[in-house]
């Protein structure tokens, strides 16, 4: 019969570690959770590497996506039940037998026979990079390392609603001025292809120089009636979303790094990215993760490329023995604010916290900037349909003001 070296945790100080001979891993794993212990690791023989598959090493499963309000409510429901003690296959198969989503019942029926073969859960997690990212399968293995897998799983829960409360306002900002936008740019459309053709056809047959207002509009509704127009349109938008498919690295980043310097969108594309990679790191670092690793995890979260080159370049400089607020003090991307935030947490001792109370500052600050903006949006968005709207009036209206006093 083999022997199986095995590590588990109950609790924070609660760890056992010994041998144990057996038929398989799943006879360890079923041995070891009846006992009320979460297994994080079991080998045959030689005790197996700690660090779980990374996604370049984890056979991808693509296709599979699920949600991020199923992936919140499985994620709050599992830390419910490892809180309640429910052993981890039962929890796992529990989910899955109530799971609402196709793709999730499938992935947790692979993840539950995983760990039913002695997998950990960590490990059996990061073989679906496309559902679970780096940082929470990381945070899931320091759970289970520290015996404090219900806490992670419910910091992860918060962090996930934090990130969708984040976006809902971002779309609540801009949805109204771009309803605006859309219905008043198909109203004019309608208007210069359907009812200006009409009326500009009887205007013309006043005869006489027509005034530049309605010539500029006789001649915008023509084009609008040719079909070439809109296919010349068409082309051009598809050229440019191809130009954007086939931009490179090189020139994605050119682009965010622009980006970066525009007026109110950049500080907001700021905000945004820092807050987000504040939240993280401070998260992972909480939770026991080491500085270089909790680097390199929070990484993904940021959406500009340039500001995560540029914070990428934290793990060189901390190898070379720089603290972290040196090493932000050196990058374009980094606020005052942070900088100080950062330097006095790490005087203090309390780094994850100082990045907790970062992102909350760069969240509200976000939440200002985004209100402001829709506040300017709104009436100039109004402005600008009922100037086009009044322009096509004008136009309309002048032939026929001077045709009456011509006539009179």
């Amino acid at each position: 019969m083999p022997t199986f070296r095995y590590l588990a945790k109950r609790g924070p100080q609660d760890t056992v570690e010994g041998v144990l001979e057996a038929e398989s891993r799943a006879s360890v794993l079923n041995h070891l959770t009846g006992l009320g212990y979460v297994p994080v690791r079991i080998s045959e023989g030689m005790v197996a590497a700690t660090q779980p598959p990374s996604a370049a090493q984890a056979p991808h499963r693509q296709g599979l996506r699920i949600s991020t309000r199923h992936l919140n409510q499985f994620t709050r429901q599992f830390a419910s039940l490892v809180h309640s003690q429910v052993p981890l296959l039962r929890a796992l198969g529990i989910l899955k037998d109530q799971a609402s989503s196709p793709n999730l019942k499938r992935v947790l029926t692979n993840i539950e026979e995983e760990v039913r073969q002695g997998q950990s859960l960590s490990a059996a997690l990061a073989k679906h990079p496309t559902i679970f990212s780096p940082l929470y399968v990381s945070l899931a293995r320091s759970g289970e390392v520290a015996g404090m897998l219900d806490a992670v799983l419910e910091r992860l829960a918060t962090q996930a609603d934090r990130e969708e409360a984040l976006r809902s306002k971002v779309r609540a900002a801009l949805a109204y001025p771009l309803f605006i936008g859309v219905v008043g740019a198909g109203t004019v459309v309608f208007l210069l292809t359907v009812v200006m053709p009409r009326l500009l056809e009887l205007l013309t047959r006043f005869g006489g120089t027509l005034p530049l207002p309605t010539q500029i509009l006789l001649t915008v509704t023509a084009l609008c009636r040719q079909g070439w127009f809109w296919a010349a349109v068409a082309g051009g938008i598809l050229l440019v979303v191809i130009g954007m498919k086939r931009v490179g690295p090189r020139g994605h980043l050119i682009l965010h790094r622009v980006s970066l310097k525009l007026p109110v969108v950049g500080e907001m594309i700021r905000q945004i990215d820092l807050a987000r990679f504040a939240r993280s790191f401070g998260l992972l670092l909480d939770h026991g993760v080491s500085i270089l690793q909790a680097i390199e995890v929070a990484l993904p979260v940021i959406r500009n490329r340039y500001i995560r080159q540029e914070l990428g370049s934290l793990s060189a400089s901390l190898r070379d023995g720089s603290s972290l607020a040196a090493g932000l003090k050196g990058l374009s991307v980094t606020t005052p604010f942070l900088l100080h935030t950062v330097a006095v947490g790490e005087e203090s001792g309390k780094v994850a916290e100082a990045l907790t109370g970062v992102a909350e500052y760069y969240e509200r600050e976000l939440e200002r900037l985004l209100h402001a903006i829709a506040s300017l949006l709104e009436p100039m968005m109004v402005l600008l349909m009922g100037g086009g709207v009044g322009f096509i009036v004008m136009a309309v209206l002048l032939p026929i003001f001077e045709v009456n006093v011509v006539a009179h």
